[in-house]
């Protein structure tokens, strides 16, 4: 056997395999059991014997010894290199000219699972629930934000459509089914929008038409309140203020022209005769007030003149007139016998074969003038009677008259509902 420690190189006795130091080191740190000098009759020798055989035995012995000490030195090396990696981690060297912090990250994946400390792999996991979290929360989102928007537009905007339509349906206008076709340009019903307002239209065009020869300001009423934007609107309004005129001279009352002055600032007319309207109502209003015995001495003469007026009777003219007339329409300062022949003439000249007067007396108004003498309008109605049985009722005038303190008219002229009336 080798006297050479096979570990450190060192001299060691025939029997052992180590030197004493390494003996121990081996079974302290290693914990590798030795055999000691002596304590193994296997490995005892005899060394008195001297025969070859024995000697070649004992050759092969040694070598088959330093063969495993061979070996058990391979594997303690190998032990301790395994216990200087796990006591000293080697420290990896950053190669030069390399980002350290680029460097350790390579380094770091270069790591297996094995590898990674508990705070490594805990603070991996705490990483990984964050990332899951928000990628989570970052779907929901995204699933709401769609689902909204499907809502608004399949769900919401489907019953804002029905809602719209069913209020064009209600009001039931040309602007209300265009309305309607502005908001939902692709909407269910907008094949049946156009339809109704070409309906509408039609109708509207009918309706005008029916207008230009009516006479009823009902219809004139009904068309604007319903069709209040109407292209035909102007035209209807012109031909409806000039139906309300004719009305209001017929009537001939306070309350007609009070109607055609609130149609004009309604601006349901075009007010085209306001000024006169508002002529007559003051003429036809009461301004002060009403003494009853007056007011029937002025009736008694009104109607009294106007009879002998119609009958051409010159007696009954002359009991209401006064001895002097201060006016006659244009004609002023003439005796009642001059005013009576005037008034005859122009009954004959009429081109009919009667003329009666029909005063409203009860649409009289009378006001007391501070001399004791009364200023009088009356609304009035002439009816021509023709030779053939015919007559003819103009309506819309208005007779003015003077009285003094006794009744008698001694002024005398009328407002004609136009400029052509006889």
């Amino acid at each position: 056997m080798s006297k050479i420690c096979p570990m450190c190189g060192k001299s060691k006795t025939d029997k052992n395999l180590f030197c004493t130091q390494c003996t121990v080191k081996l079974n302290s740190e290693y914990e590798v059991n030795l055999p000691a000098s002596g304590n193994s009759p296997a490995k005892s020798v005899q060394i008195n014997e001297t025969d070859e055989n024995d000697e070649r035995v004992e050759k092969d012995e040694n070598v088959q010894n330093l063969e495993q000490d061979n070996v058990t030195a391979e594997r303690i090396e190998e032990a301790e290199v395994v216990k200087e990696v796990k006591e000293e981690p080697a420290q990896p060297i950053a190669t030069p000219g390399l980002d350290e912090r680029a460097w350790k990250r390579q380094r770091k994946d270069k790591y297996s699972e094995s590898d990674k400390t508990y705070y490594e792999i805990a603070r991996d996991k705490k990483t990984n629930k964050i990332r899951f979290t928000i990628i989570s929360i970052f779907i929901l989102v995204i699933v709401i934000v769609a689902g909204l928007y499907i809502y608004n537009k399949e769900v919401k905007g489907g019953n804002l459509e029905r809602s719209n339509w069913e209020v064009a349906q209600r009001v039931n206008t040309v602007d209300s089914y265009l309305s309607y076709m502005d908001e939902h340009p692709q909407g269910t019903y907008v094949d049946e929008a156009h339809a109704r307002m070409i309906s509408l239209k039609n109708e509207e065009t009918q309706k005008w038409q029916n207008l230009m020869t009516s006479e009823n300001t009902t219809e004139f009423t009904d068309f604007i309140e319903q069709y209040p934007d109407s292209p035909y609107g102007r035209k209807v309004k012109n031909r409806f203020d000039s139906l309300m005129w004719q009305s209001s001279l017929k009537e001939n009352s306070i309350e007609g022209y009070k109607e055609y002055i609130n149609k004009t600032t309604n601006q349901q007319i075009s007010g085209d005769f306001i000024g006169d309207a508002e002529k007559r109502l003051k003429m036809l209003e009461q301004s002060t007030p009403i003494n009853e015995e007056d007011l029937v001495q002025i009736k008694e003469s009104v109607n009294g003149f106007f009879v002998g007026l119609s009958n051409l009777s010159h007696s009954s003219l002359s009991e209401f007139l006064a001895p002097t007339v201060a006016r006659f329409n244009n004609l002023t300062n003439m005796t009642s016998d001059q005013m009576i022949g005037q008034l005859l003439l122009l009954s004959a000249k009429a081109d009919a074969k009667s003329l009666r007067y029909e005063p409203e007396m009860a649409k009289l108004k009378y006001e007391q003038m501070g001399n004791g003498t009364y200023t009088v309008n009356v609304p009035l109605q002439k009816i021509f009677e023709d030779q053939n049985g015919g007559s003819n009722q103009i309506k819309g005038y208005i007779v003015h008259l003077k009285m003094d303190n006794n009744f008698k008219i001694f002024s005398f002229y009328e407002t004609k509902p136009f400029s052509e009336a006889p």
